[in-house]
């Protein structure tokens, strides 16, 4: 198996000087940019899905609008809170209420003062959006407007996390200018928030390449470090490397797999910035079997489990960034229980009696799903291998981008996906992955004991929360709705020129946080 992946990595490697001359040919002269000590040059693994941010994805798919919207709050490798458009925050004892105190001179790169009003419109377009994360704010019954520069958030139920969902990786604290929501259809190709740098639109190729200049209202000039932004659409992760160790990208933000994959022989001038924040595996969407049958009975959402030799995927494809799991939170992470990882011991034996059981005895057909990405691609491949082994037979489909996968989901042509994302505050997490109207719930599923075993979890402030959310978890491993395989490493390649903090608790690096080094 490991001269087998050896042999892919180095036939993608061979492709790569083609396809970033490529990919590098539509950034328009991106070596003499990188010459520039004042160009930031960055490289993301997807295609944005809107530069609107209640529609766009979030975390390394959102790191489009880092340098254009600034968020209420920043949370930081610590998990601490510090200031973004906001200077002072509050949440109410029983955690339904949220009150934020603004600094007074923010304005928006169109000249709009920063208001409580303005933050107001925002929040509400965001959640009247019912993008991928508005489920978050489903609960919101209104916001109360106290003064020109603060206002409280109020919901109708207990959300100890609420804080939390106005920093930069939940998008719903990235700020809209109130002029822009006049006419919102704008905001899916051009930038209208009040952070250090605006979108350039006529520098930029929608999907290919976009390019941010520093906006002249920015309420901290001297946190402006960089003349002009460019970040570059890298899908294929090798042709990103070729590009660090040519100098034409200061920053890759990339994934576990290239980073292992590339660890050892990097140029002095290039380094790896990493922290395990995060789950690979299969999301078994399906679970009403109406696009993959199967998938309805959990005793072949366990086989898929017991099928999975974690140890070996971890080992041969990221080393030491990333180690087996079958739980959907990282250690350090509310929620986390090292007696859930006994769960589902790699056991082909056992996956094929389930499947008998459950009326498979010769197996089944699989659609085994992706988006488009190298990291997605190897361990689509090896866990098709694995599966095949227990009679699952892998049909796979690539899916483009995060829009073509959206399609599906919303046509319920979604039966299994491979996919990583990220742990988190559990009470923020589950909007995600365990709510029906969660962005990874694509068929709405629900379980009645994980309904109660979630509420009840959610009522508790989040010191006294672990023991009940470990129970949530480990009815979610119970129940089958996931196969994950790897704790992974959210992974940065940076060049030494430019400083960064490290990831933790804040899941990603803020592009406001890559500095110059001297």
């Amino acid at each position: 198996m490991n001269k087998t992946f050896t042999t892919r990595r180095q036939a993608m490697a061979s492709a790569a000087l083609g396809a970033c001359a490529l990919s590098l040919g539509l950034m328009g002269s991106p070596a003499a940019l990188a010459q520039n000590a004042k160009v930031l040059t960055i490289g993301m693994p997807f295609s944005p899905l809107s530069m609107d941010p209640s529609l766009s994805g979030n975390g390394r798919a959102g790191v489009h609008l880092s340098p254009a919207y600034e968020p209420l709050i920043r949370t930081q490798a610590d998990g601490k809170f510090a200031p973004g458009l906001a200077t002072a925050w509050q949440i109410s004892a029983d955690s339904k209420e949220a009150t934020f105190t603004l600094r007074q001179n923010a304005k928006f790169s169109d000249g709009e003062p920063v208001t409580a009003e303005a933050v107001k419109k925002s929040i509400e377009y965001f959640v009247g959006k019912k993008g991928p994360f508005s489920a978050n704010l489903a609960s919101m019954t209104a916001i109360e407007v106290l003064d020109k520069y603060k206002l409280k958030v109020k919901l109708s139920t207990a959300q100890p996390g609420l804080l939390s969902l106005f920093d930069a990786y939940f998008n719903s604290g990235d700020i809209i200018s109130p002029k822009a929501l006049e006419n919102p259809a704008q905001l899916g190709t051009a930038s209208f928030g009040a952070g250090p740098y605006k979108l350039d639109t006529a520098a930029t190729i929608t999907g290919k390449s976009y390019t941010y200049v520093p906006n002249e209202h920015y309420y901290d000039k001297t946190r402006i470090k960089w003349d002009k932004v460019v970040v570059q659409v890298f899908e294929d992760q090798n042709a990103g490397i070729q590009a660090m160790k040519a100098g034409q990208l200061k920053v890759l933000v990339s994934d576990p797999f290239t980073g292992n994959a590339n660890a050892g022989n990097l140029p002095a001038d290039l380094r790896i910035v990493s922290d395990p924040v995060q789950w690979t595996g299969l999301i078994l969407t399906d679970r009403e079997g109406v696009f993959q049958p199967e998938l309805k009975d959990v005793r072949v959402r366990q086989a898929i489990n017991y099928a999975l030799d974690r140890k070996l995927i971890s080992q041969a494809l990221f080393g030491k960034m990333a180690e087996p799991t079958a739980q959907l939170q990282s250690k350090g992470f509310m929620g986390y229980d090292p007696e859930i990882e006994k769960r589902y011991p790699y056991n082909p034996e056992k996956a094929k009696a389930l499947l008998a059981e459950a009326g498979y005895p010769n197996g089944f057909e699989l659609k085994l799903q992706y988006v488009n990405n190298t990291l997605s691609r190897f361990v689509t491949m090896a866990i098709a291998g694995q599966l095949k082994k227990v009679g699952i037979r892998a049909v796979t489909e690539e899916f483009q981008n995060f829009g073509a996968m959206n399609n599906a989901a919303r046509s319920k042509k979604m039966g299994t996906l491979m996919f990583n994302s990220n742990s988190g505050v559990p009470t923020l997490a589950r909007f995600q992955t365990l709510d029906p109207k969660g962005s990874l719930n694509f068929h709405g599923s629900e379980d009645a004991a994980l309904t109660k075993l979630i509420n009840e979890a959610s009522l508790l402030p989040l010191d006294k929360a672990e023991a009940a959310w470990k129970k949530v978890y480990a009815h979610v491993a119970d129940i089958a709705w996931f196969a994950p395989v790897v704790a992974s490493h959210t992974v940065y390649f940076v060049s030494n020129t430019v400083k960064t903090p490290r990831i933790g608790q804040s899941v990603v690096i803020d592009v406001i946080d890559m500095v110059p080094a001297k």
